[in-house]
Parts: C-alpha cells; sequence; structure tokens
C-alpha cells in the first residue's frame, strides 16, 4: 500500500512538472518574444511609396511620384539620399531591451524629443520608429536608444547612430549642379557681357582662342567643376541671367551654369533648384587672365 501511495506521489509530481514545462514553453517563452523583438524595422526599399522625417525642430516628407521622389511636395528629392535613407533605417537592429517603462522615454530622448520616422507602402503605414539618444560606449562601440512609437518598450540599437537620419528638407533635395568629364569636353565658353571668351580643345592642348592656355590653371579648373552640389538653396525670384558658363560635350549634351541679377545661380543640369553660393560661382566663372595667366 506504501509503495502504490509513493507510485502515485511520483505520477503527480511528474504531472506537476509537465504542466510547469508546458506553461514555461507555451505561455513564457511567448511573454519574451513579446517583450524582446528580434527584428524593428522590416520594409521593403521598392514598395516603400512615402517617409516622414518629424524631428522638434521641423518636420520632412518624402513622397514617391512614379519613378521619382519629391521632398515636401514641391522639389525633386536626390534618389541616392532616399535610397541611403530607407538602408540606414533596416540597419537599425535591437541588441538589448533598455526599458520597458513609460517614465524611462524622456530619459532615452525617445518621447517627443527623438526622431520620429513614419513610413508607408501606399495607404499602409509600415513603420513607426522614434529615434532617441546617442552613446559612445568605449572608443569603438556606439548605439541609439529606439522606440517603436505604439509601444512601450525601449531598445538599444548598437553600431546605429541617430545622426545618420537626417533631418529637414535640404538633407534630400537634388543638390547637383554640374557634373563634367574633363575627357568629353571639347570645349567651354565663357560667356560675359564685356570679356566673352572659349576655352577650346585641338587635338591635345587647350587653347583659350589662339593663345595656349596654361595646361595646370585648365586642370586645376576641371578639378573644381568636375562635381559641383550645394545645399545653399535659395528662392528663385526670376532674376533675368547675367552671364553664363557653357560645356560642349562630344556627345553633343552641353551643359550650362548660369549666374542671375542678384548674386543667383542655376543649372541645366538640375533646373528645378536655384542657389545661393559665392564658392560655386567662384569655381566656375573664371577670367580669361587665369586660363593665360595675361
Amino acid at each position: 500500500m506504501l509503495k502504490g501511495n509513493k507510485a502515485m506521489l511520483l505520477l503527480v509530481i511528474l504531472g506537476i512538472l509537465v504542466g510547469v514545462y508546458l506553461i514555461v514553453k507555451f505561455t513564457d517563452s511567448s511573454g519574451r518574444s513579446e517583450s524582446f523583438r528580434s527584428e524593428l524595422v522590416t520594409i521593403d526599399n521598392e514598395q516603400v511609396t512615402k517617409v516622414e522625417i518629424l524631428s522638434p525642430a521641423d518636420t520632412t516628407v518624402l513622397v514617391k511620384e512614379g519613378e521619382s521622389w519629391k521632398v515636401d511636395g514641391d522639389y525633386y528629392a536626390d534618389e541616392n539620399s532616399v535610397s541611403s535613407l530607407l538602408n540606414t533605417l533596416k540597419g537599425i537592429k535591437p541588441s538589448r531591451l533598455a526599458s520597458r517603462s513609460e517614465e524611462t522615454w524622456k530619459d532615452f530622448q525617445v518621447d517627443e524629443t527623438g526622431t520620429r520616422v513614419v513610413a508607408f507602402e501606399g495607404g499602409d503605414k509600415v513603420l513607426d520608429i522614434i529615434l532617441g539618444r546617442f552613446n559612445v560606449e568605449g572608443q569603438r562601440s556606439f548605439y541609439s536608444y529606439v522606440r517603436l512609437n505604439e509601444e512601450a518598450d525601449v531598445y538599444v540599437a548598437k553600431d546605429f547612430m541617430k545622426m545618420s537620419i537626417s533631418t529637414g528638407s535640404e538633407a534630400y533635395r537634388n543638390d547637383d549642379i554640374l557634373k563634367v568629364n574633363k575627357d568629353s569636353v571639347t570645349s567651354i565658353r565663357f560667356n560675359y557681357p564685356d570679356s566673352a571668351f572659349t576655352l577650346s580643345k585641338s587635338e591635345s592642348t587647350w587653347m583659350v582662342d589662339a593663345v595656349p592656355a596654361d595646361s595646370a590653371a585648365v586642370a586645376k579648373y576641371f578639378q573644381g567643376v568636375r562635381i559641383l552640389n550645394s545645399r545653399n538653396f535659395a528662392e528663385n525670384p526670376d532674376a533675368p541671367v547675367q552671364f553664363d558658363v557653357t560645356f560642349q560635350t562630344a556627345s553633343g549634351k552641353d551643359k550650362q551654369v548660369m549666374s542671375h541679377t542678384g548674386g543667383g545661380l542655376s543649372s541645366s543640369t538640375n533646373s528645378y533648384e536655384y542657389w545661393m553660393d559665392q564658392t560655386v560661382q567662384e569655381k566656375v566663372f573664371k577670367g580669361r587672365s587665369y586660363f593665360v595667366g595675361q
């Protein structure tokens, strides 16, 4: 009889252990999954049609129209900047859970003081994340705190810098002014009202009209204008063109940079934008003496 009671007791204990195991497996593990996400961002670059970037200072809205992106509805976006934004967002990986309490949001800057990024695929919201405080750990390790907007949990995103997500429309507008390859240029016309001249290539020699140009000066000029960008955007006042420089190419696709009254700049490469940039002016518009030294 005693042995039977012991056997029954062992069966009861075994049943309790099995029950505890099943609870842990199907309840507690599920709870851990909900409290720590292995992924926060699962967007598909090709499917994203709209991105909103809301910081305490400003709001930027990127919208895909056909194959192009527009910034704040008025300006064309730089495609590489948008692609970089989406790839950077996809690179946000949670390494650990920092907090589950709303009381810590302010300290981690994942409240209204953070940068909120919202992404859509058509009418569906596929991401709503707040990027918070950035920290450095040691000499080479860094991380940022992040939180999905509709959840309380705060995560540590290792190797992610909040500052890598730019804010403000200027960061995403197409800032191209000129891209020119020296080998493809056959001549450059400097169209000034009182001192126009042409820098042209004759076989391997550059000439200013009929005078040989200083080869070092020509090389330095091309180095300065090879790739010109500027985020010093300005409103276009429809001011008349004062003078311009035209780069003629072997393919016949000429490129032109124009200087307007009032100091503004425009470009045939990016006709949708207008700039106020003295540095670019000085690189593009050179006098005859720059090339021939007289």
